[in-house]
């Protein structure tokens, strides 16, 4: 039953999303652009929502006929899928791409390929791990490899975030045109601090939760667990949705600071933004 809920719930997510990209699309030529990261978001929740429905049917067999066998190989597929999105998501968003920039650069590249690798070595290890006794040794192996693995991953997904902030940061420093770089800097620190208090609640204190509350209790992990999910997918996709008032610009083809990181800022070099000049950047250190 918990699971169904949670089904309705990121499925009706998925719905609203889906009409947002649509409202975005006809709008389109009005400056609201929708990018390939907003279809990937998009996926993310389709995918997310069939791992809800397939764990859902598989507890539902399991409790009218003592097993689920079919839907595990459904629910291992998707949820697979799920965990794979979920970091190249995070990570696509964290460097930018599609929304202000592109391509990935190299170094960029190469964290993604990592994320893969080890997203399939965490597969394995939760197929492994559901398929073992609990409380064996093995099963107690296969869990701290699970564990140990997804915590590299979410240490890993955070450098581009850091790299991005940084790039941003220099680029207020040396440019004139500060407004917009402030507002995407104020923007990745937000998905920043975001994606740490999401890992730390849902790979620590959910953990740290299910070991310390008695057996009856033990749904109440899920129930934190998907309901910290899915607070932080529904508060990336606000704060990253295609609209005229998101602080992203429209790519521009040609721009020279696209080799380094893609920026480019169409404000005018007004006067009165040269005065502010030094009371931005004065806020932009104090922050």
């Amino acid at each position: 039953m918990l699971f169904a809920v949670f089904f309705g719930l990121f499925l009706a997510t998925s719905v609203l999303w889906g009409a947002v990209l649509c409202s975005g699309a006809k709008q389109g030529e009005a400056g609201t652009r929708v990018h390939g990261i907003h279809k990937l978001m998009g996926a993310l929740l389709v995918l997310k929502s069939l791992t809800m429905m397939s764990q859902a049917m598989r507890y539902h067999f399991i409790n009218v006929t003592g097993s689920g066998e079919g839907w595990e190989v459904v629910y291992y597929v998707f949820a697979s899928a799920k965990g794979v999105m979920l970091f190249v998501v995070i990570l696509l968003i964290g460097t930018g791409w599609s929304l202000v920039k592109p391509y990935l650069n190299d170094r960029e590249k190469k964290i993604v390929l990592v994320v893969l690798v080890l997203q399939v070595v965490d597969n394995v290890a939760l197929v492994v791990f559901e398929e073992t006794a609990p409380g064996s040794q093995r099963w107690l192996t296969w869990r701290d490899v699970l564990h140990l693995v997804d915590i590299i991953c979410c240490c890993a997904i955070l450098f581009p975030i850091v790299w991005s902030i940084r790039h941003l940061r220099e680029a207020a420093a040396a440019d004139g045109k500060t407004r917009n770089n402030i507002a995407k800097l104020t923007l990745f620190r937000q998905f920043y601090i975001m994606v740490v208090t999401y890992i730390y609640f849902t790979r620590i204190v959910v953990f740290l939760l299910a070991a310390t509350l008695p057996f009856q209790w033990l749904w109440l992990r899920y129930v934190f667990s998907e309901g910290a999910t899915l607070l932080f997918y529904v508060v990336t996709g606000y704060k990253f949705r295609p609209a005229e008032d998101n602080p992203y610009l429209p790519l521009k083809k040609g721009d020279g600071d696209l080799e380094e990181f893609g920026i480019d800022d169409d404000e005018d070099n007004d006067p009165e933004l040269q005065k502010a000049k030094e009371f931005e950047l004065a806020q932009l250190d104090d922050a």
